[in-house]
């Protein structure tokens, strides 16, 4: 069995010797752990900080896992940056999709440096290879593996920049987890079909308080003065945005343009009366970051608008709190 990693800088590849910062590059990261149960291939793509990733960067990355699934490879491993490891592990999950056959991708980082008196790195690193060559991986979600646990792509988020327990699915729980070596998950991963492209004219627009309509107005409009083919406006809690906006989006929608609604706090709306009178759909509980790469990718990959949606409709994270508290 061979597990193939790719290399791609970060934070745990940072080492400072005491006078200047150097990247360990893959190999030696993998060779630091010792004997492994597998064996791994090492192909190093990029270095730095994951900060600097471009979306074509991290379409890269992807397809590179997709050659490599495609040439026989049991299982991939990507190590990454954390900044922006959710987003590459997204744009993977939309390229690559979930079907019952596909072998296991599995995004991994630190947020120690590889010169810290307590790396956590090498535990990720060895967990995620352990995840990447389990059959119960087989046929899951693209999954990202730090701190002993699994979150699908489309629901883990960075909450801290200074903890070793930085990311969290809230308000799911994690899908697995890594015990002692051994591979757990909760549930069953849900089928999603794969994107063909992605597109790169998709603005996101993080509203404000009081912030002028013509704002907005002008981010959906190209430089010809046409619209813009998608774009995701971040407004409030459960999908609300101020009224002086609502004229804007809903002269975009009607020129054609698929508007889809995000919020900072989760909420799992992707479709009511509301929203279907405003001309605008819900990002179904994923962030605004992540809703712009499913826009990117539903554009590129459907026929129309109305495929598109029913292509971002499959990752609505369905998720039921129960009734709002009435105190």
């Amino acid at each position: 069995m061979t597990v193939h990693v790719i290399a791609t800088g970060g934070t745990i590849a940072s080492h400072f010797d005491g006078a200047a910062w150097t990247e360990i590059p893959g190999r030696q990261l993998v060779d630091e752990l010792g004997a492994l149960p597998v064996d791994v291939e090492v192909h190093d793509v990029a270095s730095g900080p994951s900060s600097n990733l471009s979306t074509n960067d991290m379409v890269a990355v992807a397809e590179r896992a997709r050659a490599l699934l495609a040439t026989g490879a049991d299982g991939v491993v990507v190590v990454h940056g954390t900044d922006t490891l959710e987003l590459t592990a997204f744009v993977a999950q939309l390229l690559l999709g979930t079907g019952p056959a596909r072998r296991p991708v599995v995004f991994t980082g630190s947020m120690r440096v590889h010169s810290h008196a307590q790396p956590d790195g090498p535990a990720n690193l060895r967990d995620a290879i352990t995840v990447a060559a389990s059959p119960t991986a087989v046929g899951r979600e693209v999954l990202v593996c730090l701190n002993g646990e699994l979150h699908a792509a489309d629901r883990v988020t960075k909450r801290s920049a200074a903890s070793v327990d930085a990311f969290h699915s809230l308000p799911f729980r994690p899908v697995g987890a890594v015990v002692d070596g051994a591979v757990h998950f909760e549930a069953d991963a849900e089928a999603r079909r794969p994107a063909t492209a992605m597109t790169s004219d998709v603005p996101l627009v993080t509203c404000w308080p009081g912030m002028p309509a013509a704002v907005l107005e002008a981010a959906l409009r190209t430089g010809d003065e046409g619209r813009v083919r998608g774009a995701v406006v971040e407004v409030f809690g459960d999908l609300n945005g101020a009224r002086n906006l609502w004229p804007v989006v809903h002269g975009a929608w009607k020129a054609g343009t698929l508007v889809v609604l995000a919020s900072r706090a989760f909420t799992p709306t992707a479709a009511n009366d509301d929203l279907a009178l405003l001309g605008a759909v819900g990002a179904g509980g994923l962030t605004a970051q992540k809703a712009r790469l499913a826009v990117m990718a539903a554009l590129d990959s459907t026929p129309d608008r109305d495929d598109a949606v029913a292509f971002l409709h499959q990752y609505a994270l369905h998720h039921d709190a129960g009734e709002r508290s009435t105190r």
